[in-house]
């Protein structure tokens, strides 16, 4: 009478999953090995990691860098040119000596020449080239904050991943815990034929299934965890916990806006406007050619005879609006500009794709929304009121295990689906985000 009130009161005792009896305990050993806890790494400090230490984030900082180097080198001059040599000079020196005697001139002796030659830049060309240099470096800051948000987007779908996979195992070590007792307890009631050996069977058979479902959570947790480090370029297999109270944080309201408002918020469109602003700056570049360069000769002739020394100073202007020299730059001003319009459509694509996408998203969370309130308010409490039944009245004996252990996976499996969706719904939150900000 005593056991028979012992098993009562143990099975009376026994919660909803999730719950874990002190009795159950006692009667059988962990199945996991407590493992050392973990620092919890926040979602906050995770995101910062990934931007300031993540390589590719460095890669065009150091690009935008290269970009903004090159603009010293925007007023710089050509190289002057110097020469030396002979102006005027015979070949048969001889013959120039005789004619110079004779009363000719002494300057068919010939002359040596030391020549300086200067081009100077127009100062409009300088100004124009630095101008789309800088454009360059903006251009490579804006595909920097464009590569960004793909891997804050990343990261922040592998830590939800991560933090509910942390809840699944913790469902699953739950629910094992309670499938082990029940195990016993049919084990311990079949000598009186109060359980069957199949529906023993089939519990220890449920048992390994789970341990199978658990093996894969935790190997799927430590691919995640690889991952995140990997984006936050730090050791691959060092350890770290996520904080699990994120998933209760409830969603922020989301909206669309207009489409000024989408295009000031995606880096992709900021990055189209610094290229249409880097075109232009290029097309004004090609322009510039139009206008002269100037250039400075210096030629200093010691006679190489009796004589005054001489010299020839002149200036020079380029004449680039002549046809066969205008034929390029006006080509290429043409190309640029159409290149102008193109990145217009592109960016009217981009607006127009990105809307329709958003307008998609929002109405897929809608939906993920209600099928979470669903689970929490209808789903989850009525399969925990079933399983309560069942166990009630296996514990009265006029239920058998199986419809217990029916019960059990019903509620298990629906704990996890639950889960399922908890995730794809902030999945489409971030994909949402990640739209508004791409």
């Amino acid at each position: 009478m005593k056991y028979w009130l012992k098993i009562s009161l143990l099975l009376f005792g026994l919660p909803a999953v999730g719950w874990q009896p002190a009795q159950a305990q006692q009667r059988m050993q962990p199945m996991h090995a407590a493992r050392p806890r973990a620092q919890v790494l926040p979602l906050d400090s995770v995101l910062r990691q990934v931007e300031r230490r993540n390589p590719a984030v460095q890669q065009f900082t150091y690009q935008a860098q290269a970009k903004q180097a090159a603009m010293a080198g925007s007023s710089s001059w050509e190289a002057p040119k110097v020469g030396a040599g002979l102006w005027m000079t015979p070949y048969n020196q001889a013959k120039a000596r005789e004619l110079a005697g004779q009363g000719g001139t002494s300057q068919l002796q010939g002359q040596a020449v030391f020549s300086v030659e200067q081009m100077i830049p127009n100062p409009a060309k300088q100004r124009a080239k630095r101008d789309y240099l800088s454009s360059q470096a903006a251009m490579v800051q804006a595909d920097q904050q464009f590569k960004v948000v793909e891997l804050r987007a990343a990261a922040k779908t592998l830590y939800y991943q991560q933090a509910v996979l942390t809840k699944k195992l913790a469902v699953l070590d739950n629910t094992e815990e309670l499938l082990r007792f029940l195990i016993k307890l049919a084990e311990a009631r079949y000598p009186y034929n109060q359980a069957t050996l199949p529906s023993i069977y089939d519990a220890k058979a449920r048992l390994e299934m789970h341990l199978n479902e658990h093996r894969q959570a935790e190997a799927l947790a430590e691919q995640h965890t690889i991952a995140l480090n990997t984006l936050m370029n730090r050791p691959a297999t060092q350890e770290f916990a996520v904080d699990t109270t994120i998933l209760a944080t409830p969603l922020r309201p989301l909206s669309l806006g207009d489409t000024a408002t989408l295009a000031s918020r995606r880096s992709d469109v900021r990055s189209l406007d610094r290229s249409l602003a880097s075109v232009q700056l290029n097309q004004q570049l090609e322009a510039s050619r139009r206008r002269p360069d100037f250039g400075v000769q210096f030629e200093h002739m010691p006679f190489l005879g009796t004589g005054a020394a001489q010299f020839t100073l002149m200036g020079s202007v380029s004449l680039p609006l002549v046809p066969w020299a205008a034929r390029e730059y006006r080509a290429n001003v043409a190309a640029l500009g159409y290149e102008r319009q193109a990145l217009r459509k592109q960016r009217e694509t981009v607006l127009n794709e990105a809307a329709g996408r958003l307008a998609s998203l929002r109405a897929d969370l809608s939906l993920r929304h209600e099928q979470v309130l669903t689970y929490e308010q209808h789903i989850l409490p009525a399969l925990r009121r079933s399983y309560q039944a069942t166990r009630l009245a296996y514990e009265q004996n006029t239920g058998q295990l199986f419809q217990v252990l029916e019960a059990w996976t019903t509620l298990k499996l629906t704990r996890l689906q639950y889960l399922d969706v908890l995730q794809q719904q902030l999945t489409q939150q971030i994909a949402y985000e990640k739209e508004l900000e791409q």
